[in-house]
């Protein structure tokens, strides 16, 4: 986790947000530097966490880097780290079919080593692609993200009276993405909603890679971060096994069409099924697929009932609660000016003078 000046929270928000922005383009670049080794397997990974986070915090404080980071260099971030998604999930099938085929018998394995090649396929093009393509639009990228940042993070903030500190625009949107998430988890009603699981997943994202930059500043945040973290991995995990579904879904169908056509051309031909060539591949069968996806569905289940149970509305309570506590420490509230001490006076009692009128001394007439 990198480090953070320790008075990252009396900054003004834009130049500390900058600062949280520039660590994460350096991890970015690490992993970036990475991409070309095929040997090293955690390089995409590591690179799309980084950038992950990175596009969390420039969406986050959006209000308050906009003037030095457009909607334009932020649009182009994203639809670089959507590229690296097919390559991404090639590797997580890869490692949940291996894994899911240890749970079978040997007679369902059918069509499992089709499958695995036809993933690796995908894997091995997008990868190519990301070394051709991707890896050097990221160093475009890279030097103009790194001079806005800079810029930012330089300006003159003015006083602490008139601009924000990031302190207290962290509290803000700790708070709001908070109630959203709370809100989010009352409506997830089974592991078929894939919409609000993602919603919920993206919301817990976003809230974990917030409280990254804070943790370090304000340490009652870790525990709000384990939490975070926890959402994100269980439908993280859920997630990975609705895209695989999906995609055993498709194999099933081109498995099946594949069978057919071979078949066919047997048939046409007069000869007899025979070995596959060396060099052809493993054929086409729907058998283990389909067993495949009878226990990813189980998987499925068991995961929502798990997750439903561990957050229930007292955990969602606590999420609450403990994000107040961070929240007001981050931005606490003004301390009131000590008002001047009135001294109470008692009413002086009314003194009564005695007092001898002289008589009214009667006047002559003016002299003339």
């Amino acid at each position: 986790m990198a480090e953070y000046p320790e008075d990252l929270l009396t900054r003004p928000a834009a130049a500390a947000a900058a600062l949280v922005c520039l660590a994460l383009l350096d991890a970015a670049h690490d992993a970036a530097q990475r991409l070309a080794d095929p040997s090293d397997s955690e390089a995409l990974h590591d690179f799309r966490v980084a950038v992950r986070r990175l596009r969390s915090i420039l969406r986050s404080f959006r209000s308050e880097l906009d003037d030095w980071v457009p909607r334009k260099l932020r649009n182009r971030l994203r639809d670089l780290t959507r590229a690296t998604t097919p390559g991404r999930d090639a590797e997580v099938l890869i490692a949940s079919v291996k894994a899911l085929e240890a749970k079978v018998t040997r007679g369902q394995r059918a069509g499992v080593p089709w499958l695995l090649a036809r993933f690796a396929d995908q894997r091995d093009r997008a990868y190519d692609q990301i070394r051709r393509e991707l890896a050097p639009e990221f160093q475009r990228l890279e030097r103009r993200l790194r001079r806005a940042l800079w810029s930012a993070a330089r300006a003159p903030g003015g006083s602490t009276s008139d601009v924000p500190t990031f302190g207290a625009v962290a509290a803000g949107l700790l708070s709001e993405q908070t109630a959203l998430l709370e809100q989010e988890l009352a409506t997830l009603q089974s592991a078929d909603d894939e919409s609000t699981a993602h919603a919920i997943r993206i919301t817990a994202k976003r809230l974990r890679y917030l409280l990254e930059s804070l943790v370090g500043a304000e340490p009652r945040a870790a525990a709000v971060l384990a939490r975070a973290k926890a959402i994100q991995t269980s439908l993280g995990e859920l997630h990975d096994l609705q895209v695989l579904a999906a995609h055993l879904a498709d194999a099933v169908g081109d498995a099946a069409a594949e069978r057919a056509r071979r078949l066919h051309a047997l048939s046409l031909s007069g000869g007899r099924p025979r070995s596959p060539a060396k060099g052809e591949g493993p054929r086409a069968a729907t058998t283990g697929m389909l067993a495949l996806a009878r226990l990813v569905r189980r998987a499925q289940d068991d995961l929502f009932q798990r997750f439903a149970a561990d957050w229930q509305s007292d955990s969602r309570a606590e999420l609450g609660s403990e994000v107040a506590i961070v929240a007001a420490a981050l931005a606490p509230a003004p301390t009131p000016l000590p008002q001047p001490r009135r001294q109470s006076r008692k009413p002086r009692p009314l003194r009564r003078r005695n007092r001898t009128l002289a008589a009214p001394t009667a006047l002559g007439p003016d002299p003339a």
